[in-house]
């Protein structure tokens, strides 16, 4: 039975889990790559413009400057919780014999291992989320990444401008926004927005909007009550939240945000480092990429029992932050 807690079978049964539902992690950030150290570094880019001279066959080739190139570095993220299984449940699960006894620890580990798992895809998820504002924040409001958004990257609607008003061009603006992304970024593949609630009732309550639905998605936006695609973007309605610090239910995506990317392929990443752990046989300093989740366990005397802890450090990063457009229509 003890055999079930070594570090590697843990660590090998965390990261077959299936994940919480991660919908942001999924579509923009669903490229990963493993770092060595637990030191980020990325490039940011910005799309050339220029136009390359003609030059004579026997020249040589022209040499391109690095404006639009800068390198970012910060420290990994930390998330790691753990949870005891008390030494009154493991002689309970003991008292069965051995094939019931494994198959019921079996089963209690595994229910342990999803529910920090749970908690850690939520965190990934809530660091996507304010990714896609421009800023990644921890639990207490930290800054972790500032990408520095311009003001045309954080539009505010007022007045009639609102998309709440029946005077407002909420396609205007949309195909506004992506011009704007698609100049600045290049070749952009596909537009996807997640979008709050509020944004979302104002949509479907809008003349304009409806009208151009109504030959087109009239039938899936009765059917779905959403609207799955307005001026050439996806549309995903975000109802994810989490819970706070003081206890209270945060939506992911505010729901008078409307926050659009352009994506390009090489438009972000996340990032996972790997543990800081003398057991990890794939830790910080050993040269090779470490699994994404790590977990381990070990015995304690008072109270008497076994920790069970689960540890990932992952950070989505934008290479092209100008791909991204994080609006306040209503």
């Amino acid at each position: 039975m003890d055999d079930l807690f070594k570090t590697r079978a843990l660590t090998g049964a965390l990261n077959q889990l299936r994940p919480a539902p991660t919908l942001i992690l999924d579509r923009v950030f669903k490229r990963k790559e493993p770092q060595l150290t637990d030191r980020f570094a990325w490039d940011i880019q910005t799309q050339s413009e220029g136009i390359m001279p003609n030059i004579s066959v026997y020249a040589e080739a022209s040499v391109s400057d690095n404006e639009g190139m800068k390198t970012v570095t910060c420290q990994s993220p930390r998330f790691s919780e753990k949870r005891m299984i008390s030494a009154a449940d493991l002689n309970g699960m003991r008292a069965f014999g051995s094939q019931v006894s494994v198959q019921l620890l079996t089963t209690k580990i595994g229910a342990v291992l999803a529910s920090l798992k749970r908690k850690a895809d939520i965190t990934r998820e809530f660091q996507a989320a304010m990714c896609l504002s421009g800023k990644v924040v921890d639990a207490k409001g930290v800054v972790l990444v500032d990408y520095g958004f311009s003001a045309a990257q954080k539009p505010v609607l007022t007045l009639t401008n609102r998309w709440s008003d029946p005077a407002s061009d909420p396609l205007k603006d949309i195909r506004g926004w992506k011009k704007l992304i698609g100049q600045a970024a290049g070749n952009v593949s596909q537009y996807v927005a997640f979008v709050g609630t509020d944004v979302m009732d104002a949509l479907m309550n809008h003349t304009k909007v409806l009208e151009l639905l109504k030959y087109t998605h009239g039938k899936e936006t009765a059917e779905e009550g959403r609207i799955i695609n307005l001026a050439g973007v996806e549309l995903v309605e975000y109802q994810g939240s989490y819970i706070d610090s003081n206890g209270a239910r945060q939506d992911l995506v505010p729901p008078t945000h409307f926050r659009m990317i352009g994506l390009t392929g090489d438009h972000g990443a996340e990032l996972f480092a790997p543990v800081v752990d003398l057991e990890s046989p794939n830790g910080v300093g050993m040269g090779k990429p470490g699994d994404m989740f790590f977990s381990k366990s070990w015995l304690v005397k008072d109270p008497s029992g076994r920790w069970i802890k689960v540890e990932v450090r992952p950070l989505p990063v934008l290479m092209r932050p100008e791909c991204v457009i994080d609006a306040t229509p209503v």
